[in-house]
């Protein structure tokens, strides 16, 4: 518990305190890549700074952004999730057919509903059944994959126009409604995290599971809830993927679950628990998108897409930890 510090200012991320602990959460290379990659991309294409170019970017890139914050969840307590692409799947297809009959605010609860279901089916059997998240989410995975084919065999759903513009429109020129929807879940989100016992205890759990158990916190619950809180994020990802594409789709979530471990790989967050930052996982979230596009406006190869993505992405990771330790060698030669 020692390891999570809380915020000192109301607006922490705007003096020193807010950098030291972008820093601590591994959340500056992140931020440094993403500036990089735009100022390239913009550079390539200044077409991104259309309206309907930043639309179109807005609206591929928040249901990943969505996605890697549920994962990020998961890995704060010191998991991971394979099944976090089955679970938009499902979510993504039983909200295009509730649509058909319910009215949207129903659709959308039932949509929230099979997420929040679906994470704490996982929960329960890694928090209270003793078994590793992986191996629960892997077979989860076939589980809730199976279910999103029998709920719709074939894309279609019964998203209508207005839904579309709701959640993949423009609110003001320049400005998609997407990035809206995902800057609403991200406040909300840190205030969770920064400003609640519970994220304080999410955090814990991951840093450090002796101290929250000699606390007398209940560390399975809170591993519970965290994987229940990842489920409802994924779900909220599946919803607007599902408004941007007009339809459901039983394996629209399939592309999402390895890109959501880079970006949390990207975010600097540490897959033993206990950090990671969501500003860091959205910009990662937002550098992948912008690397696909950029490799795809250069015309490269799509099988070398992919081993460039990764290239890049070992860079940045890889970058800070050389660093530091070149630093720590050189400052030991000297003393």
């Amino acid at each position: 518990m020692s390891a999570v510090t809380p915020p000192v200012s109301r607006f922490g991320f705007l003096n020193g305190t807010g950098i030291t602990r972008l820093r601590r959460e591994g959340a500056i290379a992140p931020i440094g890549a993403f500036v990089i990659f735009f100022v390239v991309y913009v550079a390539i294409n200044p077409s991104l700074l259309t309206r309907f170019q930043l639309q179109t970017a807005a609206n591929l890139v928040v249901p990943l952004a969505l996605v890697a914050l549920g994962q990020l969840i998961i890995v704060l307590v010191g998991g991971i999730d394979i099944s976090i692409g089955a679970i938009m799947s499902l979510s993504n297809v039983v909200f295009a057919v509730q649509m058909e009959t319910m009215p949207v605010p129903v659709a959308i609860l039932i949509g929230l509903a099979t997420g929040l279901a679906c994470g704490l089916f996982n929960g329960l059997l890694v928090a209270y059944g003793g078994f590793p998240a992986i191996a629960v989410t892997l077979a989860s995975a076939f589980i809730f994959g199976s279910l999103s084919r029998e709920v719709l065999d074939a894309p279609g759903g019964g998203i209508t126009k207005e839904f579309y513009l709701a959640t993949s429109g423009e609110l003001l020129p320049f400005l998609p409604i997407a990035l809206v929807w995902l800057a609403v879940v991200a406040v909300l989100l840190w205030l969770l995290l920064q400003r609640t016992a519970l994220g304080r205890h999410i955090y814990g759990v991951g840093s450090n599971m002796e101290s929250v158990r000699a606390a007398g916190l209940n560390a399975r619950l809170t591993k519970l809830i965290a994987f229940g809180l990842s489920g409802v994020l994924v779900s909220i990802g599946a919803i607007l993927l599902a408004g941007s594409t007009v339809t459901g789709d039983p394996r629209s979530g399939d592309p999402y679950l390895l890109s959501s471990i880079a970006a949390v790989a990207l975010s600097g967050a540490a897959f033993t628990g206990g950090r990671g930052s969501i500003i860091g996982t959205i910009l990662a979230a937002c550098t992948l998108g912008l690397i696909g596009n950029l490799l795809f406006f250069a015309g490269i190869n799509s099988y070398w897409q992919y081993v460039i993505s990764a290239l890049i992405i070992v860079a940045v990771v890889g970058i800070p930890v050389v660093w530091r330790r070149v630093a720590f060698a050189v400052k030991g030669a000297r003393s």
